[in-house]
């Protein structure tokens, strides 16, 4: 049987491991930017004319 202290020293070690591993995975999923709306009616009605001309 292992000692204590190995026992300790191996759960601590996984602990590390495992750290952020949710978070990180989250991340990757969603992303870590918000989603918004690039073309919502605030920003359409304060652009420019001439960038209005091609839609």
């Amino acid at each position: 049987m292992a000692t204590l202290t190995k026992i300790t020293k191996f759960r601590r070690k996984l602990r590390r491991k495992k750290m952020g591993v949710a978070r990180k995975a989250a991340a990757n999923k969603n992303g870590t930017t918000p989603a918004f709306d690039i073309h919502s009616p605030e920003a359409v009605a304060n652009a420019p004319k001439e960038q209005l001309k091609g839609k």
